[in-house]
């Protein structure tokens, strides 16, 4: 049973569920026919400029900090972390997105500037040089920093590379800000549609200190339909619930986390139209979530968790989080073991609004496609097909039935391998 909003939409893997190979579809009702996501950002907002720089924040040669301007302030929505640690880039975001609108983006990557004396000072030094070069309002621009918590902001770099702006920057949303945004992600996450006039374009970052509860990481969309921006954060909530709040790394919640829509405002909204763009912003959501979690750091596996037969869909939810962001259930399926006894922790796992003991009668365990417990019996003679099918498949499928009521949930996680270890034991050295 699928989620709400995604049952909308049509999730098409190919035979080994290659993620990086799946499709994303649905139905457009201003058009009568089915649309696909597409890969790239061409299908675009007209008058956006952007910009790419190498400001060398950390590394020489590497694009480290995005700008873009729209070419008016229009409806803008957001939503952060809910990480108490939260940056100074996020909490003036918050405050600037009071009035629901905004006209430029800044990003920052390879410094996450939290939990430095000059933090919030060096913050609004930015926003203030952004719109003084874009000539926009400071409450209207956005701004997001990823990378080293801790680390100074070399604000000098900063600095000169927004004084680049103008010469550097392109007409569109160039290829090369999905790049800018990136920190240890193995490649950029994008993608876009169009439904008659009608465009969306997105790009996310994210690939450790992954369990949003809120949007995830750093995510931008850009859209030229003119939804008011109360409905937009209805609209945005809604659909990260599903998506980017149902995925999880590693259950750790970024100090920086933050998703942005940002709307030109070109196009009237009709409900055909607001119908098509809850469903395609939903389509790419779960493109760009399942994307994010692939190309985790040290992921070689997509794990899919579907819980039914919980006793309230908040439970299921619960419940099929605790599976992925089990480390025992993710080591497993990185060593292609199925071992379905660490799935029968972590759904008991405390915390749970059920309380009461979980009856083995009414369980059912499947790991891609195999029944390995069912009604209180195990079936151990499908162990070895299971491991295969672990290994030849590049999504592992875990499915439970807990029997206790109508609440179902599908969350996504990635294995947990020695890539992971070595990636973050030396993030900083």
């Amino acid at each position: 049973m699928k989620n709400n909003l995604l049952s909308a939409i049509t999730v098409l893997s190919p035979e080994d569920k290659d993620p990086d190979q799946t499709s994303y579809t649905f139905f457009s009702e201003s058009l009568g026919k089915t649309l696909e996501i597409e890969v790239g950002l061409h299908h675009q907002p007209k008058g956006i400029v952007s910009a790419a720089i190498m400001a060398v924040i950390k590394y020489p040669d590497v694009y480290d900090l995005t700008i873009v301007k729209l070419p008016k302030r229009g409806p803008t929505a957001g939503i952060f972390t809910t990480n108490r640690s939260s940056s100074p880039s996020v909490n003036l975001d918050r405050k600037n997105l009071e009035d629901g609108f905004a006209q430029a983006l800044v990003v920052i990557s390879k410094n996450a500037n939290v939990f430095t004396t000059t933090a919030y000072e060096d913050t609004l030094a930015v926003i203030n040089q952004v719109a003084v070069e874009l000539d926009v309002a400071p409450e209207d621009v956005m701004i997001s920093c990823t990378g080293v918590i801790g680390s100074p902001l070399p604000l000098d770099k900063v600095s000169a590379g927004v004084s680049t702006f103008k010469s550097a920057s392109k007409p569109g949303l160039i290829n090369e800000v999905a790049k800018a945004i990136l920190t240890t992600d193995k490649g950029p996450k994008t993608g876009c549609v169009k439904f008659g006039e009608v465009v969306l374009a997105g790009m996310a970052k994210g690939a450790g200190m992954i369990e949003p509860n809120m949007a995830t990481m750093l995510v931008y969309f850009f859209t030229n339909l003119n939804l008011d921006s109360k409905r937009l954060k209805e609209i945005v909530s809604s659909v990260s619930k599903e998506t980017f709040n149902s995925i999880s790394v590693d259950t750790d919640t970024s100090t920086s986390d933050s998703l942005i829509v940002f709307s030109t405002g070109e196009i009237e909204p009709t409900p055909a139209l607001e119908s098509d763009f809850i469903k395609s912003l939903t389509a790419l959501s779960a493109k760009l979530s399942r994307d994010i979690v692939y190309q985790a750091e040290g992921a070689n596996k997509l794990i899919q968790a579907t819980v039914n037969g919980a006793v309230s869909e908040d439970n299921a939810r619960q419940v099929s989080k605790f599976i992925v962001n089990s480390p025992l259930v993710k080591t497993a399926i990185f060593g292609a073991d199925p071992n379905w006894g660490r799935v029968v922790m972590a759904i008991g796992k405390p915390g749970q609004v059920q309380t009461s003991v979980i009856d083995p009668s009414k369980i059912k365990i499947e790991i891609n496609g195999f029944t390995l417990f069912v009604k209180g019996e195990a079936d151990v003679s499908k162990l070895k097909q299971v491991s295969n099918s672990i290994k030849e498949l590049k999504r592992t499928d875990i499915e439970v039935d807990l029997g206790e009521g109508q609440g179902s949930w599908t969350s996504w996680g990635c294995d947990l391998s020695y890539e992971y270890v070595k990636e973050n034991a030396e993030y900083t050295t």
